[in-house]
């Protein structure tokens, strides 16, 4: 065979196993129905087994979804896991009952200086070594967990719903609202580190909402603290909140 004949032979061994190919993937098309209705959605078949993005996932639940690229962590939040104001009246958290991680809970300030409604929410919380990682990274100053502690890092989410000291004015919302409390009922020491960006920091007005990072530093063999939101001087009330 001369040098034509063989490119001629190749390049026609290549239009058939593309024409082949194309037609292989049409006839393995997979179609996603959800709750009775045919979706768009583009799926994939790996090892015999579909797949779909988790963002489609979410999109087609009316679920949230979030992915955090710092610590590799994607969250899906139901609308069903997020409890309205209303049912947060009659079921509001404490310190013997927390709510759980990813819930949404009602709170309100009233003192002599604040008086504002909001929600309040724990989406994240990260333990241990990845702690610690995430809080040296953001920076070399920080200092490793003292002996028998480990870090803990939870990401907060704080709306405020109405000012009512002043309709005009933002509210200050800081890491210190939020006070971690040890199985046994005694509160932690305040952390002083730098801490990964986003920080929980910021001024907030009515109808926006502020989220970020709040840590503290726990006892090993403590597995199940609590975090508290807004509590009273005395550490009565406010909002209360699992980490595991």
């Amino acid at each position: 065979m001369n040098k034509r004949r063989l490119i001629t032979a190749a390049i026609a061994s290549f239009v058939l196993v593309s024409t082949f190919s194309a037609g292989a993937y049409a006839a393995t098309k997979i179609n996603l129905i959800v709750n009775g209705k045919t979706t768009s959605a583009d799926i994939q078949e790996i090892k015999g087994a579909p797949y779909v993005s988790l963002k489609d996932v979410g999109n087609l639940l009316g679920a949230n979804v979030k992915y955090d690229s710092k610590t590799k962590t994607a969250t899906i939040t139901s609308k069903g896991n997020t409890t309205s104001p209303s049912t947060n009246d009659t079921v509001q958290s404490s310190r013997t009952k927390p709510a759980s991680i990813g819930s949404t809970q009602s709170f309100t300030v009233d003192t002599a200086l604040k008086k504002h409604t909001g929600q309040v929410s724990i989406t994240q919380v990260i333990r241990g070594d990845e702690a610690w990682k995430l809080i040296s990274q953001a920076n070399t100053f920080n200092t490793p967990p003292k002996e028998g502690y480990e870090y803990i890092l939870a990401k907060a989410n704080v709306k405020i719903v109405s000012n009512k000291k002043n309709a005009d004015a933002a509210v200050d919302i800081w890491k210190g609202d939020f006070v971690l409390v040890s199985s046994a009922g005694t509160d932690y020491d305040t952390l002083l580190a730098v801490l990964p960006d986003p920080g929980i920091d910021a001024k907030v007005y009515a109808g926006s909402s502020a989220e970020g990072w709040v840590a503290f530093q726990v006892k090993k063999d403590d597995l199940s603290p609590v975090i508290s939101f807004a509590r009273k001087y005395d550490g009565s009330g406010g909002v209360w909140f699992k980490t595991n």
